[in-house]
């Protein structure tokens, strides 16, 4: 994204300004009076504190923005765990008659539905064929059934449904008075999120005891697999604020924290740093006392880029 970001911005230096920022003139022509001399310096300041783009860079670089709002802070503990295949989600199948497999349909990978025909057997006391069929949805995980065989009494198919996977958090006994059944859980792996809460928690005996939260995750999208590790943190506390902003959006300007205030403009956004007081957070979000107000529109993805613009203007003028 980095590489991505360097190269506009070289590209659109050498075409031309990349963020507007009403700059005056500068030219030494005529010997400004002291009146002068005083607006030019008020607009020396108003410049290191916004920036103008155009929209087709604002899409460009990916600035996006969130509206203030009012919104939960949360206090929340942090554990670490595995996904695994739900045990109620995984059938393994045997021919109901030993006999001699006549026909198999699906390879491992194929995705079956209930009562979708999986092989055909031909029993050994009746010498008659009949059909086994898949009794739940999902995916054919392992076969151990070709034409010709005999079936016995082995598992010939196992079939998955992952569409749902169970998730396993490892927590000390120091958590147990904290975490209990229905809590939510903001379970977090390379880029995806997903919401659930706690089903149950069970005690694991080992050398170190531990207790193993347990809590469905929805996998319909197929975003996670078996055995994955992940991150759960577990929300104890919620505590409602009039005002928060999204941490990401956050920004230091001249040693202040800040947001960027987004303002339409006829061909483009202005963007003005506003210094904020702040006050609790969560990791997540942060709780906003002074500086900005509800409805106030804010950037929020690469908001950086407008910070590290300014921090350029400022160098420039200074010089």
């Amino acid at each position: 994204m980095k590489l991505l970001i360097n190269s506009l911005f070289l590209t659109l230096c050498l075409s031309g300004p990349v963020l507007a920022h009403d700059d005056k003139d500068h030219g030494h022509k005529d010997e400004p009076d002291h009146e002068q001399g005083h607006d030019h310096g008020d607009a020396a300041h108003d410049e290191r504190t916004h920036v103008e783009i155009s929209r087709e860079l604002a899409d460009k670089t990916a600035i996006s923005s969130v509206i203030a709002a009012e919104g939960v802070l949360q206090q929340r503990i942090k554990l670490y765990g595995t996904l695994v295949v739900d045990p109620l989600r995984l059938s393994h199948i045997q021919a109901r008659y030993p006999g001699l497999i006549r026909k198999v349909n699906p390879s491992i990978g194929t995705r079956v539905k209930a009562g979708e025909l999986l092989a055909t057997v031909e029993s050994n006391e009746s010498l008659r064929e009949y059909p086994l069929l898949s009794p739940i949805e999902g995916t054919v995980v392992e076969r151990h059934a070709n034409a010709g065989e005999f079936s016995g009494d082995k598992v010939l198919f196992s079939i998955l449904d992952e569409r749902v996977l169970e998730l396993h958090l490892q927590a000390f006994p120091a958590d147990a008075s904290k975490i209990k059944a229905g809590q939510s859980i903001l379970v977090a792996a390379d880029g995806q999120q997903a919401q659930t809460h706690i089903e149950y928690i069970t005690p694991r005996f080992g050398d170190t005891p531990t207790l193993e939260v347990h809590a469905p995750v929805d996998n319909s999208a197929g975003h996670w697999v078996p055995n994955q590790a992940v991150e759960g943190w577990i929300t104890l506390a919620e505590t409602q604020v009039p005002l928060r902003v999204d941490n990401r959006a956050l920004q230091t300007f001249e040693g202040k924290p800040g947001v960027f205030v987004k303002e339409a403009l006829t061909a483009g956004y202005r963007y003005e740093f506003h210094p904020l007081t702040l006050g609790r957070s969560d990791g997540l979000y942060t709780e906003v006392l002074a500086g900005l107000s509800a409805g106030d529109e804010y950037a929020l993805d690469n908001a950086y880029i407008l910070k590290a613009d300014l921090e350029k203007s400022g160098a420039a003028h200074e010089h």
